[in-house]
């Protein structure tokens, strides 16, 4: 086999216009950069191979069903979200995190190469519940100290007084799930 692919490979030839190559510059694949700006990619971290179908059904239905809506696979786990209107990718960004399976789907604002990239996907947003804590902490103040502490922090919500929930805190934080 490997003599065989050594003879293949020895007989292949370029022309001199092929080994020149080409030269990609800025304004070629600039119209292509402006669509993927308005794209989110995502990797499922978890054991299970996921469905496309699945993600793809998943997916717009959790995020409203936004218009045109295209989702492509670009790898193992890894899927390119294409949207038309930047105010479905932020609906997408801001309702984080999303489980699909019972694993956790990680996404991120397109960058290039980013599907390349494994360690990008090891940060993610997580909600943390803090129960039975005293009454007197279920405060703004202390919200805005807490936010001030820890720069991972993105959102913080306490139930209203007297409900059911009891005493906690909800945390929306950004934290490494390597």
């Amino acid at each position: 086999m490997a003599a065989t692919l050594t003879k293949a490979f020895q007989r292949f030839d370029l022309s001199n216009k092929e080994m020149a190559g080409i030269d990609l510059e800025t304004e070629d694949v600039l119209e292509r950069v402006e669509e993927c700006k308005l794209s989110l990619v995502g990797r499922i971290m978890g054991e299970k191979v996921p469905n496309f179908t699945g993600v793809k059904n998943y997916t717009s239905h959790m995020w409203g069903y936004p218009r045109n809506l295209h989702v492509v696979e670009l790898g193992p786990s890894v899927f390119q979200f294409n949207f038309a209107e930047d105010k479905d990718k932020d609906k997408a960004m801001n309702g984080r995190p999303w489980v699909i399976d019972n694993q956790l789907l990680v996404i991120k604002p397109w960058a290039p190469d980013i599907e390349k990239s494994t360690e990008v996907f090891h940060v993610s947003h997580m909600w943390i519940q803090v129960w039975n804590l005293p009454i007197h902490w279920l405060s703004k103040a202390v919200e805005f100290k807490l936010e001030q502490m820890f720069s991972a922090i993105r959102e913080i919500i306490i139930p209203p007084r007297g409900g059911k929930e009891g005493r906690h805190m909800k945390i929306l934080e950004e934290i490494d799930i390597s």
